[in-house]
C-alpha cells in the first residue's frame, strides 16, 4: 500500500505534462499559419527579384539592339549610279500590324574581327516579324555579296531578340518628316537628314519599354542645305 500511495503524485505530474489533442491541432495551426506568412514573404521577394532582373535584361537588350541600329543606319551611304537599291523605308510590311522596315547600303557594324573587311559596303534590312516560335522578333537581314538580282537570297538573317513587339521608324529631310522614304519614289538614291528609331520589347511579365533614339546621317549637312536653296 505504501508504493501505491508513492506513485500518485507521479501519476499526476505526468498527466499535467501531457497535451490534449486540441493543443496539439492549435500548435499545427499555428505553425502553418506562421509557415504561410513566411512563404508568402519570400515569394514576393524572390518575384521582386525576377521582375528586377527581366527589367534589367529588357534594358540591356533594347540599348544593345537600338545602339546596332543607329550605328548602322548612321554610317549609311548612297548607292552606286544604276543601283536600283537604295535607302528605302516601309511602313506596315507585316500586313498592317504596324511594324516597319528599313534597308541601306551601310558599313556594317563589328564588334569583333571577322571575315567581312570593317570597310567593304553591305546591303542591311531591319524589321519585326514572327519567328518559326510564332513570337515577334527582331530580325536583321546582311548582304556584302553586292549582287543585286541575288540579295534576298545570299542574305544572312539574324534574329536579334525575341522580345521585340514594335519597330516605327520616321524620316526627315530639313523640313518635315515622313513614315516612309525616299518620299520621291523613283529617287533611291536619295537619303534623309535624320532617323529616329522607336523600338518596343516586352518582356515575360508583359512590361512594355520603348527604346528611342535619333540619328544623323553622314549627309544631313548637304540635305539640309539642299532643303534650303528650293524656292
Amino acid at each position: 500500500m505504501g508504493c501505491g500511495k508513492g506513485l500518485g503524485p507521479l501519476r499526476a505530474l505526468q498527466g499535467e505534462l501531457g497535451f490534449t489533442l486540441v493543443e496539439l491541432l492549435l500548435a499545427l495551426f499555428l505553425f502553418a499559419l506562421i509557415a504561410g506568412v513566411v512563404f508568402a514573404a519570400f515569394a514576393a521577394v524572390a518575384s521582386g527579384v525576377e521582375k528586377g532582373r527581366q527589367s534589367i535584361e529588357l534594358y540591356r537588350v533594347g540599348r544593345v539592339a537600338l545602339l546596332r541600329m543607329a550605328q548602322e543606319v548612321g554610317a549609311a551611304v548612297q548607292p552606286q549610279p544604276g543601283s536600283n537599291t537604295g535607302f528605302q523605308g516601309k511602313k506596315h510590311v507585316d500586313g498592317g500590324m504596324g511594324h516597319d522596315r528599313i534597308d541601306f547600303l551601310t558599313i556594317p557594324y563589328r564588334r569583333y574581327s571577322d571575315k567581312v573587311p570593317s570597310y567593304e559596303l553591305c546591303h542591311v534590312a531591319y524589321y519585326v516579324a514572327d519567328n518559326l516560335q510564332g513570337k515577334t522578333a527582331l530580325f536583321r537581314e546582311e548582304d556584302c555579296s553586292g549582287e543585286e538580282d541575288e540579295r534576298r537570297e545570299r542574305a544572312i538573317r539574324l534574329e536579334l531578340t525575341d522580345l521585340a513587339v514594335g519597330l516605327e521608324i520616321t524620316y526627315y529631310d530639313a523640313e518635315k518628316d515622313y513614315e516612309e522614304w525616299p518620299p520621291i519614289r523613283d529617287d533611291q538614291s536619295l537619303l534623309p537628314c535624320r532617323v529616329r528609331l522607336a523600338l518596343t520589347l516586352r518582356d515575360a511579365q508583359q512590361y512594355a519599354r520603348a527604346f528611342i533614339t535619333t540619328v544623323a546621317l553622314p549627309t544631313r549637312g548637304a540635305c539640309e542645305a539642299a532643303q534650303t536653296r528650293r524656292p
